[in-house]
């Protein structure tokens, strides 16, 4: 087996050895790589990352966080040529690894380099080359905007010198390690001190043992464990992997660096325009990936929304620009903030406004995790909420015929709405919880909400059918003859928790599920799982469930797709989100508002399941397990950060107590149990 390692900045450790564990749920192996006809099919093939740089295993190209190359709506991921592009030339099946006894001559294991110094979207030299490493120095070639980057974006690439000759063993040789190094970083300095540490100061064991050792950092502190059904677990684990490769590190040797978003292709595809979402960030990024990682790793989700925190400048312009106050975010983001949504999508840009609510959301969720008051004050948190909410309040208009708030010329979530409708309910619902969150936390931002702002929020209209009982869509919608893209109206009752009674939640996803296309993405599915789990429909449950996953995960490495079989977006990680709510708040029974923490699992474990573990959840500082039986529940609290002013406490039947370090609760499942903050914030 072939192992790349990353590190950062970017150390890559090429290791041959025997692979015993093909059988466990963190391997993946085969036989037969794919293929697409005669070559080998790279969409299909799996990525290695650190949320610095990614690549695809033997594709040309490595890109790093934050470097884009193209004017505006032709920005893209900068393609580094990629210093792995090099093969073994002897066939795996075949005895070449063999000692010539009666001869004694040194083994030569031949190699085809590809050596690329050049790029598309990067002016290289090569700057240095020597017996140590290989320099090379450029700027991308285009600026994304001439408003908020005034100059192109620099790139450094250290690497050790490529196997040009080939690897020898001698005659008494049985084995030999090679490291090959590649560090990659927009500072000089920092690329060149990266490498010298990896390539001079640590054995390569070192290295591949650090990388293990930071990997098994990032399980301990969070993760999901499946008992009795090994595929569903491999299913996790691959989710959960594809995502974390484009997330920062818990823990770095080098300085902070800015993060500059999640992109539904992930952090090693987006080379072209067109391709993969040209590594942009969507409303995928806080609405499917953040959920995930939130109660796991709440620093990651800080580091998501610290993204849309430091292009707040652009979200500022793009307001002003459509005439509304406050922070209006782009559809499509890369690296300044301004809006890269391609030509021939420009209405998609206009009118899918409901993006900057769906931001807004995430910062209510993050809020409700951490309780996080610095990230409020001091870290502009608290600028985020109350200047979303600003957007939303001057976007409305006041109808005298409906006595109520609307929010005209937008597009839903369900693209197939196009060009734009009026009243989309979902964007209504966001918007109102917008102004209700900067309320909310007013006493700690110190920024008061107008009671006009609030009249708005208690009073936006909602399209709803009184005859089925139903949300719709937007106005006009025709619950008979209408075909959607994706999940839309249902998302009311899951991630928003929208009130409503279950006859309406009900209603909302027995309509809709027909109404959606065969060919849109898997998160709808998820989202349906969880609402069926919630009505303790436990058939249609697991039938969408299975649903959520089986067609849209490609063999042999899991590589997620956008559309089932193998069409659209690859390393497609908005679906790997989605997929995992369904885990997590489905059969987890797990519920996060800015009051408390909800925990009550629904009579039955996904698939073949026995039990249900989840490792590590966080909470306003203190650490959780949740163990989910067939009968039963527990929570297990083996961690409690003593310097959170907020003490807990839990609640079961309407009886309180407080929450301490290493205690256990059991429960049957199906009860409510509550954990939540002594005191509410802003009461």
């Amino acid at each position: 087996m072939l192992f790349l390692v990353i590190l950062s900045s970017l150390f890559v450790v090429v290791r041959t050895v025997q692979n015993h564990q093909t059988g466990f749920t963190t391997i993946f192996t085969t036989n037969r790589l794919p293929w697409n006809g005669s070559v080998l099919d790279y969409r299909m093939m799996p990525y290695v990352g650190n949320g610095h740089v990614a690549t695809v295993v033997f594709s040309d190209f490595i890109y790093m966080n934050g470097l884009y190359n193209g004017d505006n709506g032709t920005s893209h991921r900068a393609r580094i040529p990629s210093t792995l592009n090099w093969q073994f030339l002897f066939h795996p099946s075949t005895s070449s690894f063999s000692l010539n006894v009666s001869s004694g001559r040194k083994i030569v294991l031949p190699t085809r380099i590809n050596e690329q110094v050049t790029s598309d979207d990067i002016d290289f030299v090569v700057a240095a080359r020597n017996e140590q490493y290989v320099l090379l120095s450029g700027k991308t070639r285009q600026v994304e905007n001439n408003q908020f980057q005034l100059e192109q974006l620099p790139v450094f690439v250290y690497y050790t010198p490529l196997p040009v000759n080939g690897f020898e063993l001698d005659p008494q040789e049985t084995s030999r390690t090679y490291l090959f190094v590649t560090s990659i970083d927009s500072e000089q300095e920092r690329a060149k001190r990266s490498f010298e540490y990896a390539s001079n100061e640590r054995h390569s064991d070192q290295i591949w043992s650090s990388h293990v050792s930071l990997w098994n950092d990032v399980w301990s502190n969070g993760r999901v464990e499946i008992v009795g059904d090994d595929e569903l677990q491999r299913q996790i684990n691959s989710a959960f992997y594809y995502i974390l490769s484009s997330l920062p590190p818990l823990s770095t040797r080098s300085e902070h660096k800015q993060f500059y978003g999640l992109s539904p292709g992930s952090l090693s595809r987006g080379g072209l325009v067109g391709e993969d979402y040209a590594g942009h960030s969507f409303w995928d990024t806080e609405t499917w990936i953040y959920p995930s990682i939130l109660l796991f790793y709440p620093n990651l989700a800080k580091e998501m929304l610290s993204y849309r925190i430091a292009l707040r400048d652009s979200a500022a312009d793009n307001a002003r620009l459509f005439g509304y106050e406050g922070w209006r975010y782009p559809w499509e983001s890369a690296r300044t903030g301004v809006d890269v949504t391609p030509d021939g999508y420009l209405d998609i840009a206009t009118y899918q406004q409901h993006i900057t609510g769906d931001i807004s959301f995430a910062a209510r969720q993050y809020i409700a995790a951490t309780g996080d008051r610095k990230w409020l004050m001091s870290e502009y948190g608290g600028d985020l909420v109350y200047e979303t909410a600003r957007f939303w309040a001057s976007r409305v208009v006041y109808s005298n015929e409906k006595k109520k708030y609307e929010i005209l010329t937008v597009l839903p979530p369900d693209e197939d709405a196009r060009p734009f409708k009026n009243n989309s309910v979902f964007t209504n619902a966001v918007a109102s919880y917008s102004i209700q969150l900067a309320h909310r936390v007013s006493c700690i931002t110190k920024k008061v909400v107008p009671q006009h702002w609030l009249d708005i929020a208690f009073n936006l209209y909602f399209p709803f059918d009184n005859a089925t009982q139903t949300h719709l869509e937007y106005d006009g919608f025709d619950l008979k003859n209408t075909i959607i893209k994706q999940a839309d109206a249902v998302l009311l009752g899951f991630p928003l928790m929208w009130p409503m009674n279950k006859e309406v939640r009900r209603n909302d996803l027995l309509f809709y599920e027909p109404l959606t296309r065969a060919s849109g993405p898997a998160m709808t599915w998820s989202m349906h799982t969880i609402g069926f789990l919630e009505l303790n429909d436990l058939d249609k449950a697991q039938q969408f469930f299975r649903r959520a996953y089986e067609t849209y995960v490609q063999p042999p490495y899991n590589i997620w797709t956008e559309i089932p079989e193998s069409l659209g977006a690859v390393n497609f990680i908005t679906g790997a989100g989605g997929f995992l709510q369904a885990v997590i708040f489905g059969y987890g029974g797990i519920r996060l508002t800015l009051d408390q923490l909800e925990v009550m699992p629904p009579p039955r474990l996904p698939n073949q399941a026995e039990k249900l573990i989840f490792h590590g959840l966080k909470y306003h500082g203190s650490i959780l397990d949740l163990t989910i039986d067939n009968q039963n529940y527990h929570i297990d609290v083996r961690g409690m950060d003593n310097n959170n002013s907020m003490s807990l406490v839990y609640e079961y039947e309407q009886e309180y107590f407080p929450l301490t370090n290493n205690i256990r609760l059991s429960y049957p499942i199906n009860t409510r149990l509550v954990i939540r903050p002594l005191m509410h914030f802003c009461a």
